[in-house]
Order: structure tokens, then C-alpha cells, then sequence
């Protein structure tokens, strides 16, 4: 009769270790889907936009799709983990975590501002990367480290609880990790880029404001770009646009004819 009872509560173990999984995976996969719809649509609408570089709009059409892909994969990984525990943590961590690289070029594409799409991951990358480490590291292993020993027969109310409380702690770690992570990441890189790169950038920038009619955005980008450089012939123009579109023509005149100045010294 205890045989039988500790059978139960063991079968009762591995369907609360596969629960926990397999819902980790598919939300995470859900999460990472919802993310790879705005990036499409975002995208989509950059390409019909004339003040939007098509280049950018086509990164982040790849990137929606490997969002996508990543996300599917995710799923997969979760109903896979009935199967083969090992092949799906190793699915689950190379979804998770291969996201954060992609959104990260996606934006730096798009708008110049990579951390955004790496935040942009952080919801769908650390829900299927715990799923992930949780199928490598192994329930068991997890609740050996918590001192309730290594089988899963021993599943009393406090002890699931803690078990439950240890994995949505470590979903917190990890996502604090990921962020400074991210903010690290981005900053190394602007640590890095020269006045060229920072141009672009507020070019960039520039560009996403003026198409949602934002030229007063726009203006502070092209001064962005002249407070670094006066010799800048294209912000020069940009910039006399984006006055001309508030009103400002005095100012707009002024623009111009810096210009017209540095292209006639060419």
C-alpha cells in the first residue's frame, strides 16, 4: 500500500516538473509570437513609409521572421520535452537566448537603438530560457540543491511550494541578469562608435520621427548631429526641411543657405 502511495505521489512529481515546463515554454513561445507580429507589422509599415530607409525595414522583416521561428520552436520544444528532455533544454536555451542577438541587430537596423529590441526579448527569451535550463538542470537536481532530496515522491504542500517559488525566483534573476546584460552590451558599443556611428544613429532617429510628423523631434536630432559636426552638408538640409514643416521658415532660410555655403566650397 505505501508503494503505491509513494508510486502516486512520484507520477504526481514528474506531471508538476513537466507542468512547469511545458507552460514556462509555451507561454514563453506565445510571448515570443506576439513580440514577432509587432515587428512584422512595425516593419511593414516602414516599407510603404518614404522617410523610413528600406534597408532597416527589411532587417526587421528578417528578424519578425526569426522571431517568429524561435517562437514556434519554442512551442516545440515544450511538447518535445515528453520525449527527449535533453534535446528539448538544448532547444529551449537556443530559442531563448538567440532572440536577444537578433532584435539586438534588428533595431540597431531599423532605428540605431539595438537595446530596444533586446528588451523587446526579455518577456518570450527568459520564459523559454528558464524552461530551458530548468530541462538541463533537471527538476530533481533542483529540488537536491534545495535540500528536499532527489526524489520526487517527497512532494508535500510546503515542499512544492518552495520548489514553485525557487523557479519564479529564478525567472526574476534571470531576467535582472539579462538587462544589465543588455544595458552592458549597449553600452560597450556606444563606448566604441565614433562620430560617424552617432550620425547615423540621429539620421536614423530623425527619419522615425519625421514619419510620425514629429519635426520638432527631427530638428534635435539634425542639431545632435551638427553639435558635433557644423560641416555636416545633409543635416544642414534635413534640418532646413524639418523647420520649413513647423513654420519656421526664417530659420529654415538660414539653414539652406549653410547648405548651399558647404556645397559651394566643395
Amino acid at each position: 500500500m505505501q508503494k503505491m502511495e509513494r508510486e502516486g505521489q512520484h507520477d504526481d512529481g514528474n506531471r508538476l516538473d513537466r507542468l512547469i515546463i511545458q507552460t514556462l515554454a509555451v507561454l514563453g513561445g506565445l510571448a515570443g509570437l506576439l513580440i514577432a507580429a509587432l515587428q512584422l507589422s512595425s516593419s511593414l509599415a516602414g516599407l510603404s513609409s518614404s522617410h523610413i530607409p528600406s534597408g532597416g525595414s527589411e532587417v526587421g522583416l528578417a528578424a519578425g521572421a526569426a522571431f517568429l521561428l524561435l517562437s514556434l520552436a519554442g512551442i516545440s520544444g515544450g511538447v518535445l520535452y515528453t520525449r527527449n528532455r535533453s534535446r528539448a533544454g538544448q532547444l529551449l536555451l537556443i530559442c531563448g537566448l538567440l532572440g536577444f542577438p537578433v532584435g539586438y541587430m534588428a533595431w540597431i537596423a531599423s532605428i540605431g537603438l539595438g537595446l530596444l529590441g533586446w528588451i523587446m526579448w526579455i518577456p518570450p527569451g527568459v520564459l523559454l530560457t528558464a524552461a530551458g535550463l530548468l530541462a538541463w538542470i533537471t527538476p530533481e537536481r533542483l529540488r537536491s540543491i534545495l535540500g528536499q532530496g532527489s526524489r520526487t515522491a517527497d512532494l508535500a504542500p510546503i515542499d512544492q511550494a518552495i520548489f514553485v517559488g525557487a523557479i519564479l525566483a529564478g525567472i526574476g534573476l534571470l531576467t535582472v541578469i539579462l538587462i544589465i546584460g543588455g544595458f552592458l552590451f549597449y553600452g560597450a558599443e556606444e563606448f566604441l562608435k565614433g562620430d560617424a556611428g552617432r550620425d547615423q544613429d540621429d539620421f536614423s532617429n530623425a527619419n522615425i520621427a519625421a514619419s510620425m510628423g514629429r519635426w520638432d523631434k527631427a530638428e534635435e536630432s539634425y542639431d545632435n548631429i551638427l553639435s558635433r559636426n557644423q560641416s555636416n552638408l545633409q543635416a544642414w538640409k534635413d534640418k532646413g526641411y524639418a523647420l520649413e514643416k513647423q513654420g519656421k521658415y526664417n530659420e529654415a532660410s538660414r539653414a539652406y543657405a549653410r547648405a548651399r555655403e558647404l556645397g559651394d566650397a566643395d
